[in-house]
């Protein structure tokens, strides 16, 4: 019989943590997670009048919504997830709220670009606390039978805030419009600078709240709860050791998914202002249509998508997630590609909806199979390797490169449709084929987790590289 790594872990050490508080801690994150994504989608409601405000051109507006937010989202969760491997993940979390959501907040004050800049890159900076506290903290509450459905729950909270945020943002933007805000000491403001605010600043008070969890690791008495190590630091030779040994499987799953995220990140950056340039419609408008299937669709996908790598997976399907991507990279692919490519509005919003359910496909099933193949004790910085590599070639390329091409190449701000059907087949293609070729090395890469899990000292081969690398 195959060994896994999930087979090899409890639920945690803390034996004293019931499973009340396990989902409490589940219900926490989530909220935590809406108000991550409603910060950094609220950008897509917000195009025209920062550009009119600013004078800035889709291509910098791309920048804005990809590139500049993934490389420091990428190049600060490394360190981060070290941290996190050994510290209090309830602190290290709180933090990372606190500092996105007084930096959206801070965005609304920005007199120009480079200030916004400023901004979103502290929001990226904070953001990329959450998913590697988050994953590796669910990881430790809830054994391997339970974890891919803490993980579903938890990857829900994606779609939900990017609805939420896009309904309220939308609403917002149309009342601040309507009426034009005016708050103490800055008197009256532009309608998307009183968003910004607006969803911003509540997150401040989920920081506090994120307290509260429970956090199974044993703490040292006296020490301090950000920095604390409760184990030995896993050195970085032997997390290059791993990586090395289990290549394939890195490849096809983190390469696979920044691919499959760069076709995320282009329908999500820029489906409303296909709809407004397309079709006519008010960003209020699209908002509130956008906000509702990604509200409703996108929870489902994610939730389905976990199931179904769930189902498939008791069924003797080791691969079972690796399959889940599959499937979400040819789905939508597909109802992107159509929905742009739809001759009127009301069958656009069809394809728009199947898209939105196929887009959050991994944001349960990805975290569990990183759960999966990654040994405890460096969790996070797998998670970190995961989210940054997504991001970093996912929101990196996805949205600057519709918006490159709609500026540069097409010269035509009507043309955006076929700047996003370009970016839709290219990336899925590369996508489907990385999924595909990771299936074989998936199992052996399982096995490879449960003996690190199982082991208390560093395997020999990371031992030697460490003792060399001194």
């Amino acid at each position: 019989m195959t060994c896994t790594a999930e087979a090899a872990s409890g639920r945690g050490n803390d034996t004293s943590i019931s499973s009340g508080r396990a989902w409490y801690a589940v219900g926490v994150l989530l909220v935590a997670y809406i108000f991550s994504i409603m910060d950094r989608q609220i950008l897509t409601l917000l195009v025209d009048p920062i550009q009119q405000s600013l004078g800035v051109n889709d291509t910098l507006i791309g920048l804005l919504h990809g590139f500049t937010f993934a490389a420091f989202y990428a190049v600060a969760g490394l360190p981060i997830a070290r941290v996190i491997d050994r510290g209090d993940r309830r602190w290290i979390i709180a933090i990372g709220i606190a500092i996105w959501s007084v930096a959206t907040a801070a965005g609304g004050l920005a007199g120009e670009y480079w200030h916004l800049l400023l901004a979103r890159i502290a929001v990226a900076v904070g953001e990329a606390v959450l998913l590697p506290g988050a994953v590796s903290l669910l990881a430790d509450l809830f054994s391997g039978s339970e974890r891919g459905r803490a993980m579903g729950v938890f990857g829900a909270a994606g779609p939900l805030g990017s609805g939420i945020g896009l309904i309220a943002g939308g609403l917002l933007l149309a009342a601040y419009t309507a009426s034009q805000p005016v708050l103490p000491l800055l008197g009256a403001i532009e309608p998307w600078r009183a968003t910004f605010i607006a969803v911003g600043l509540p997150g401040v008070i989920v920081a506090a709240v994120m307290l509260t969890i429970p956090e199974p690791r044993k703490r040292k008495r006296g020490a301090n709860p950000v920095a604390t190590a409760t184990a030995p630091e896993v050195p970085v030779a032997a997390v290059l050791t791993y990586l090395g040994a289990n290549a394939r499987t890195v490849v096809s799953l983190f390469v696979g998914a920044g691919f499959f995220y760069t076709g995320v990140y282009a329908w999500a950056g820029w489906a409303p202002t296909f709809f407004v340039r397309e079709f006519g419609w008010t960003y209020p408008q699209i908002g509130k249509v956008f906000g509702l299937a990604l509200a409703i669709t996108g929870p489902a996908g994610a939730l389905f998508g976990t199931w179904l790598g769930d189902r498939w997976r008791r069924k003797g399907i080791a691969h079972g997630y690796l399959r889940v991507a599959l499937t979400a990279a040819i789905g939508l692919t597909t109802v992107a590609s159509a929905m742009v490519l739809a001759p009127g509005a009301d069958l656009a919003v069809i394809f728009l909806v199947l898209s939105a359910g196929f887009s959050f496909f991994l944001f349960g099933a990805g975290p569990a199979a990183i759960a999966q193949i990654a040994p405890g004790r460096i969790r996070a910085q797998l998670t970190a390797l995961y989210t940054g590599g997504l991001n970093l070639i996912g929101a990196g390329l996805g949205p600057v490169a519709v918006g490159a091409l709609t500026d540069y190449v097409l010269d035509d701000p009507k043309a955006i449709k076929f700047s996003m059907l370009a970016i839709f087949v290219a990336s899925g293609v590369v996508a489907i084929v990385l999924f595909r070729s990771g299936v074989r090395g998936y199992r052996r890469t399982l096995d490879n987790a449960a003996a690190w899990e199982a082991a208390i000292e560093l395997p020999p081969n990371a031992a030697a590289a460490t003792n060399a690398s001194r």
